[in-house]
Order: C-alpha cells, then sequence, then structure tokens
C-alpha cells in the first residue's frame, strides 16, 4: 500500500476520478484535508467474494455427516 499522500479537498474534488483508480490499481491512501483542518481518508478495500450457496451447503452437509459419525 502506498501513502497515505496528503491532498486538499480541492485537489480530490477536481481529480477524483484520477485518484479513485491510483486507489484501486495501485492501492494508494490519500488524506484529503479540508479547509477547516479536518480530514479524511481515501484508502483501497479487499473485497472478498461471497461463498456460493451450493458449497456452504456441501459444508453443512459434510459437518453434520463428521458430528454423526464422531457423537460417541
Amino acid at each position: 500500500m502506498i501513502g497515505p499522500i496528503g491532498i486538499t479537498l480541492r485537489q480530490a474534488e477536481d481529480h477524483f476520478d484520477f485518484i479513485m483508480d491510483l486507489t484501486e490499481s495501485q492501492h494508494v491512501c490519500w488524506k484529503i484535508v479540508r479547509p477547516d483542518g479536518k480530514s479524511a481518508m481515501m484508502v483501497p478495500v479487499n473485497e472478498i467474494p461471497p461463498v456460493a450457496d451450493e458449497i456452504q451447503q456441501q459444508a453443512e452437509e459434510f459437518r453434520k455427516k463428521f458430528l454423526e459419525e464422531n457423537a460417541t
């Protein structure tokens, strides 16, 4: 991850598409500072795709079978 790189709110507004592309493709973090001195971060988020229903069902069936076979 790169950054955080400090920019003003105005710069973020003027170049939003560009900084969003860098955030996504190059994992760049941005510290965006407002005129009143307060700031916020723009950071990349790693998305984890949800587990398919079929796989969840198979895992649940395996768990039940395993518990039944090992219930002693």
